[in-house]
């Protein structure tokens, strides 16, 4: 992500032994733009990585390769155009989410039923039934397990 705009605060340059500070103006935002620009690498080419198929099913001709070779000078701009428009596409998409978020009408939620499905009576007592049975052997075990104890502690 790359900001067009200057920055607002001053940066320190230099802090002198009296304790003054000495700022560095910031670029104006045509500068600042312009050193964002130098940073592109015109060379390399988005559409190439992306793997995008060509017209005859993912075969180059014979016309293709010649034509490549005559027209360098045009090549570097349309990495500038691809970019330019897969940037234009960004501020796009954030343009519309801002819109939304800002138009509340945009976000309208629609109702939802809070009732449970209700579950046939024989299946919740069957579910009940095994529950109470699966409590008792539990209270059963520990039970039995309570009196082993008791009985060694008896004997000894």
């Amino acid at each position: 992500n790359i900001g067009v705009e200057a920055a607002i605060e001053h940066q320190i340059q230099e802090v002198r032994y009296d304790g003054q500070e000495i700022y560095v103006i910031p670029l104006s935002m045509s500068e600042n733009l312009s050193k964002s620009a130098h940073k592109i690498d015109f060379y390399k080419d988005e559409s190439e990585e992306k793997g995008k198929p060509t017209s005859e099913g993912g075969k180059d001709t014979d016309e293709e390769k010649v034509l490549a070779p005559f027209q360098p000078s045009l090549w570097p701009w349309d990495s500038v155009r691809n970019k330019l428009k897969s940037a234009l596409t960004e501020i796009s998409v954030l343009y519309d989410v801002l819109n939304i978020v800002k138009e509340k009408h945009y976000m309208v939620t629609d109702p939802v039923s809070q009732d449970a499905p209700e579950l046939k009576a024989s299946l919740q007592m069957l579910a009940k039934k095994k529950s109470l049975v699966a409590a008792a052997q539990i209270l059963a075990a520990g039970a039995e397990r309570l009196k082993r104890v008791q009985s060694e502690m008896a004997s000894n």
